[in-house]
Formats: C-alpha cells, structure tokens, sequence
C-alpha cells in the first residue's frame, strides 16, 4: 500500500477495498484518501479515514444496501477508526452542489443513500494535489481544476460567519471550555491563516506550529495548548479552563481581524 498510509490503518482500507471489489464489482473504478491522511497529519485520536470512493454509475437501490452492510461490517470490525466519505462518479470530482446529482456518503457513522458532504475547493485540493490514490490513477492526472481565487473567497466567507460565530455564540463558547473545543477551534481558524498568507494549505498541527513562528508571543501559550491537546502533549498549560476560554475567544478575534486586513 502507499507509502503515506499510515500502517496503523493500512488494514482498513484493505479490508474496506476488498469487501467492495467482491460484493460490488465492477461499481468502484477508484479509491482516494484525502483529510489529514492526505496531509501527513493523521491523528489516532482526532483523525477521520476521509474517502473518496470513485464509482462507474449512479448507485441503485441494491447497491446502496450492499454499501450499508459493508460500513456496518467495517464499523464492527474497526470500532476505533471512523471513514468518512462519499461516492461520486468521475464526472462529479471537482463540482459543488446543485452542480452534481445527490450521491450516498458515509458521515458519522450513517451510510446515506442521497446527499451532498464535504464538497467544498479545499477538499477538492487537497484531492488534486495531495490526495493518495490506494486504487486508480494518480490524482494530480484527474480531469478537474481549483481555482484558487474561489477557494479563497469562499475561504473568507467562512471565516466571517462560521468563525466569527464562536465569538458571539453560547454554545460555541461554552465549548471552549472543553479540551475538544480548544484544539478544534484554534488549529481550525490557524489553518485559514494559514492559507491566507501562505496560498497552501496544512494540517491542523502544521498550522499551529506555523502560527508559532508568527504570530505575536502572547498566544502561544494558548497555541501550544492547542497543539498539544491535539498531540497528547500532556499537562495543560493553563490553571483553569474558564480563562482559557475567554483567552481563546480574544485569540479567534484577533486572528479574523488580521485576516480581513492581510487580504484587504
């Protein structure tokens, strides 16, 4: 297998490829790993097995059965490791919704049948240019481009909505106080940073370490924090979790603003 597989999960995906390949030939013409795999960030404890299963037409209702037994018997056998994915014809690659027709995808534990998940200019960059084929051709080969300008200004949208949200939301600030909120967060909102002033595009941990180099002294304790949550780096840096929320959320404040600016 590739050597950007991580051994840990290289099982998974044989035994996923090869339950296809028997109780569907002929459907999947190509399997891809994308997400932090892809990165080379993957991570035991955070990580998701992102897919993208490339089949030979629209599923059918039978096949959509075989895909949910498939996921039921890959879930019972590998309880520690999640996929995520979809199951888009090749024609689809690099389209967003309403572009494509509704195709099944497998999202936290679920096999459903029509839908759109994920489909988005980082994901399909990640594919194109980082993505690890396990079956078929090599990514960089597929007919599909990026076009960066969007997957900027798309990436802007996002960081004045869904990231300016965790400033102003409850619910979104209360889990800041949990160690899951901290590194989701600040690593989260550090990869658009990242990408803003880089024109590329990292892992959560990458992202972190990069802010380090950069960012002013007085949030990297709180970047560090995150990272290590994310990497079990062990004992927390800060004495008490309310403080570290309110310090998270002047850190998200202030890193929006200096996106805006750097792209203004």
């Amino acid at each position: 297998m590739h050597q950007g597989i991580p051994e840990v999960i290289q099982p998974v995906l044989a035994d996923y490829t090869q339950m296809m390949e028997e109780r569907l030939p002929d459907f999947m013409v190509a399997f891809y790993v994308c997400g932090s795999i892809a990165l080379g960030a993957f991570n035991e404890k955070f990580s998701d097995i992102d897919f993208i299963t490339v089949v030979s037409h629209q599923a059918r209702e039978d096949e959509i059965r075989y895909l949910r037994g498939i996921h039921r018997e890959m879930r019972k056998k590998y309880p520690k490791w999640k996929l995520e994915g979809g199951y888009l014809q090749r024609e689809d690659l690099g389209h967003f919704e309403g572009e494509i027709a509704p195709y099944p995808y497998y999202y936290k534990e679920i096999l459903h049948p029509h839908g759109y998940h994920d489909l988005n200019s980082v994901t399909w960059w990640v594919l194109k240019n980082r993505g690890i084929a396990v079956i078929g051709s090599d990514p960089k080969e597929l007919a599909f481009t990026v076009n960066w300008d969007l997957l900027i200004s798309r990436m802007l949208e996002n960081l004045n909505t869904y990231w300016v949200s965790w400033t102003k939301k409850p619910t979104r600030i209360a889990y800041l106080l949990t160690n899951e909120g901290i590194q989701w967060s600040i690593l989260g909102i550090l990869r658009q940073f990242y990408t803003f002033r880089e024109n590329d595009i990292t892992s959560k941990t990458g992202a972190g370490q990069y802010a380090l180099s950069c960012v002013p002294h007085k949030w990297h304790r709180l970047i560090q924090e995150a990272i290590d949550i994310r990497e079990d780096g062990g004992k927390s840096h800060y004495t008490s979790k309310l403080v570290r929320a309110i310090e998270s959320v002047s850190f998200l404040k202030y890193i929006i603003t200096s996106c805006n600016i750097h792209l203004n």
